[in-house]
């Protein structure tokens, strides 16, 4: 444990509001600041695909763990739960309190119920791995631990390397490992969540306000230093908008060439991302959930609860 105060996780799907949220709420207090809980946040150049908070959200309430490492390193779960148990300390130390936003499951998973026992990463072995293909990776992965691969989406690069990393460092199965429980008893996950209509009319004007921020001429500009390998450009709205770039064609849709095509290409594999996170907060222990913006007189309230009074 890593600290005795009760520390709230705001999180839930994504465009639901939580990083707008959580600065209106803090902005009502002088002691707290806000840990990112999301694996895009934490990389360098990535920000209008993102959502990333702008410097005027940035400067009304603090922020950790956000632009903190390279796009092409990897930061594991691990990584995540080290950093925001060390930030959580420093804060206590000088009387401030944490408030940990995003929607992140493999990150959260990690902090709540303890780190997988697997060994640290290894780079000459992950260099051997990137010649491979996303299928190539896959089938091998399928034929050495089926459980395991049945777990990961095909295309998903970075889980992929890291199951095959694991097999080879310990000879053990990943699906065979066990987590290493933890008493994290003082992080409360409150959820957050809007209905379908208003959910995805949020979706759809983020999406819009992106292509709009020039979204595709910074993924441009990140393609001319990063491999289209790594996990940011992997992750959703960017490898819809690398493959409209390179002009690939989706397996199975018929979808224009132009800019409309793209956008939709990015509402569907959000609102597919948006059902899968539904899937994962709905077999977890919650301490709280509600829909913005009816039960926002109660979130308030419980917020107080565990924060005290605000200034």
């Amino acid at each position: 444990m890593v600290s005795e105060k009760n520390i709230v996780i705001l999180s839930g799907p994504t465009a639901t509001g939580k990083s707008s949220l959580a600065i209106e709420l803090c902005k009502k207090y002088k002691n707290i600041e806000i840990i990112n809980a999301d694996s895009l946040l934490v990389y360098r150049e990535f920000n209008i695909g993102t959502a990333k908070p702008n410097l005027k959200q940035l400067g009304e309430v603090k922020h950790h763990l956000i632009d903190i490492v390279e796009p092409s390193v990897s930061f594991t779960a691990a990584d995540f739960v080290s950093r925001v148990n060390h930030t959580i300390k420093e804060l206590n130390s000088i009387n401030l309190r944490a408030l940990i936003v995003g929607g992140s499951g493999f990150y959260l998973k990690a902090l709540l119920y303890g780190l997988w026992q697997a060994p640290p990463g290894n780079l000459e072995i992950r260099k051997k791995f990137e010649p491979l293909t996303n299928s190539e990776l896959y089938k091998q992965l399928l034929h050495l631990d089926s459980k395991k691969a049945l777990q990961i989406k095909q295309n998903d690069r970075y889980r992929l390397i890291r199951a095959l990393e694991i097999l080879e460092l310990t000879g053990q199965k990943p699906s065979q490992l066990k987590p290493k429980l933890q008493n994290n008893s003082q992080f409360k996950l409150w959820i957050i969540d809007r209905p379908d209509k208003d959910l995805f009319y949020h979706i759809e004007k983020r999406i819009d306000t992106m292509l709009q921020s020039g979204f595709i001429e910074e993924v441009i500009s990140l393609r001319k230093t990063y491999p289209p390998t790594i996990f940011p450009l992997q992750s959703i709205g960017y490898k819809q908008v690398c493959d409209y770039l390179d002009k690939k064609k989706p397996k199975g849709r018929k979808v224009p060439d132009d800019i409309y095509g793209l956008k939709s290409e990015i509402i569907l594999a959000t609102r597919q991302l948006v059902k899968k996170q539904r899937t994962w907060f709905k077999s977890q222990k919650k301490d709280f959930c509600f829909e913005l913006d009816r039960d926002l007189p109660e979130l308030e309230k419980e917020f107080e609860n565990i924060y005290g009074t605000s200034a």
